[in-house]
């Protein structure tokens, strides 16, 4: 059965996408968004995480709420958007935020400011997560940044409704490093999350190659100005199991 489970996750990788029904020329939207969309291609992350009107999505260290402004058209009106960061993140994205939700011109995303290991979220009330360049973030340490991934993990998998799903992308890293690299060059192991976040109970049911970028150098920083925007990222669609 694993088998077939893991020839599957494999031809669904190399699927063909249908046409995105995201509103990126939409004119209310910044021109840096629209810039971000050609490296970010989140009409690819709509199509592996499909959403429904209605639908109830965590934004995990959501940042300056890029995806969050996307979500909310996934989601509509009857829909809700918890946009969250935690008080080490806001001194940089804080203005962004107030600029992007200003004058309620997202009325169902709603700013969630939370520390990492008390998000506050109700058990099954989530339809799905969107985890974007934030995972290797539980292993890099610095002052007023330290996570526990156990502990923030097993709060997502709490929250998620049975059959709820995660999106995780980030910066991939050498075979065999697991964690090695996410303090200096803010990467991780692609391989070492799959086999965590299944530890961590969660049933992996796709692997998307939409991100690769074989030509990445695996030596250098994702800040390095070479690759900036040019990474080899790996992108993984989660499940919270129905039963």
């Amino acid at each position: 059965m694993r088998l077939i489970i893991s020839t599957l996750m494999l031809a669904l990788c190399h699927l063909p996408l249908a046409a995105c029904e995201l509103a990126l020329d939409a004119a209310n939207r910044s021109l840096a968004d629209k810039k971000r969309d050609t490296v970010s291609l989140p009409c690819s992350m709509a199509k592996l995480l499909p959403l429904q009107p209605g639908n109830v999505v965590l934004d995990l260290l959501g940042g300056n709420g890029y995806f969050s402004e996307l979500l909310s058209q996934q989601v509509g009106s009857s829909g809700k958007v918890y946009l969250h960061n935690n008080k080490a993140y806001l001194p940089y994205v804080d203005k962004q935020l107030q600029q992007r939700l200003a004058q309620g011109r997202l009325p169902n995303v709603m700013r969630l400011e939370a520390e990492l290991e008390d998000l506050g979220i109700s058990p099954n009330s989530l339809d799905a997560v969107y985890f974007i360049m934030g995972y290797h973030d539980m292993y890099h340490v610095a002052e007023g940044w330290k996570i526990n991934p156990q502990q923030l993990m097993a709060q997502i998998y709490a929250a998620l409704t049975p059959g709820g799903r995660m999106l995780v992308v980030d910066h991939n890293a050498s075979a065999g490093s697991g964690i090695d690299a996410s303090q200096e060059l803010h990467r991780i192991e692609a391989n070492y999350v799959q086999q965590e976040l299944q530890q961590f109970g969660f049933n992996l049911i796709m692997v998307s190659d939409v991100l690769q970028n074989p030509d990445d150098d695996y030596s250098k920083s994702v800040f390095d100005e070479s690759i900036r925007g040019k990474t080899d990222r790996f992108v993984l669609l989660l499940q919270k199991p129905i039963n």
